[in-house]
């Protein structure tokens, strides 16, 4: 028997662990709520040392992705050092087979060139900065038996702050230099998680987006023609800070996208919406 302690289990979690089978015992841990889905949950906070000691099982396997309270550098070192610190002294390290740790594509810097595992971290920002400290710190901590998995930007049912921004003309882009945009929908960022847990040998990281990325202004075109919002304002002074991400590690690891379009991915979320959305 597996058994799988996830922290912070949201939306992510949960759609994940609904495709694992028989053969694993689901934890989950949270700051307020019971998680659906799980076949315990426990409320603890990893910002507060003293509520881990619930912790009280053996867990082979371990996903850590809660998420900081605020958009601060102080809530960010909470959760990714602090928090990261207290979870390892309250687990039995011993019985530990697997710990992803869910990070993100922030940890790298603007590139004209594509980018994937190998490439140079260059946060430019203190959630890149937090997230990349951390994982450095989980490998030395935790050796072969880190798997890092660093997402770009997940899109899906009830994310939708990107279309209210359309409408609300907040977005802005430069007419001739145009920034990518690098997503992954919601549903294959699960089976990425559930794919990492069960895969016999992952390695130490995966990049973990779709197959498609696109110019920011061919996205935004899509998606405000689907609603009826404007186009974003051209400004010629925002800077080139481009990213552009492979897969391929994933998709030689034997993943495959349920949406590995992204335009084809918004098509179908946009018509699964009520007008109002």
């Amino acid at each position: 028997m597996k058994s799988l302690l996830w922290i912070g289990a949201g939306d992510l979690a949960q759609k994940s662990v609904s495709q694992l089978n028989a053969d694993w015992k689901t934890t989950a841990l949270r700051r307020h709520s019971a998680a659906q889905g799980f076949q315990q949950s426990l409320l603890a906070d990893v910002t507060q040392a003293d509520s881990l000691r619930v912790l009280n099982a053996p867990y082979t396997h371990l996903v850590y992705s809660p998420t900081p309270a605020h958009r601060t550098e102080q809530s960010y070192t909470a959760i990714y050092q602090q928090g990261l610190e207290n979870l390892l002294q309250h687990i039995n390290l011993n019985t530990l087979t697997r710990f992803i740790f869910i990070s993100s594509t922030a940890v790298y810097g603007a590139d004209a060139v594509p980018q994937d595992e190998y490439s140079m971290l260059r946060p430019a920002a203190f959630n890149g900065e937090s997230l990349l400290k951390a994982e450095q710190w989980l490998q030395q901590e935790l050796g072969d038996k880190l798997c890092v998995v660093r997402f770009s930007g997940i899109y899906g049912p009830g994310r939708y702050r990107i279309f209210e921004r359309l409408r609300q003309q907040q977005l802005r882009i430069n007419p001739a230099m145009d920034n990518y945009a690098n997503r992954i929908h919601s549903e294959d960022a699960a089976r990425v998680c559930s794919h990492l847990l069960t895969l016999d040998t992952p390695l130490p990281c995966y990049v973990a987006t779709d197959s498609t990325p696109l110019p920011a202004r061919q996205l935004y075109s899509h998606i405000a023609k689907h609603i009826q919002a404007p186009m974003p304002i051209l400004d010629p002074s925002i800077p080139y800070q481009s990213k552009h991400f492979s897969n391929q590690r994933l998709l030689n690891s034997g993943f495959l996208f349920h949406y590995p379009n992204t335009l084809e991915g918004y098509t179908t979320l946009l018509a699964s919406l009520s007008p109002d959305a």
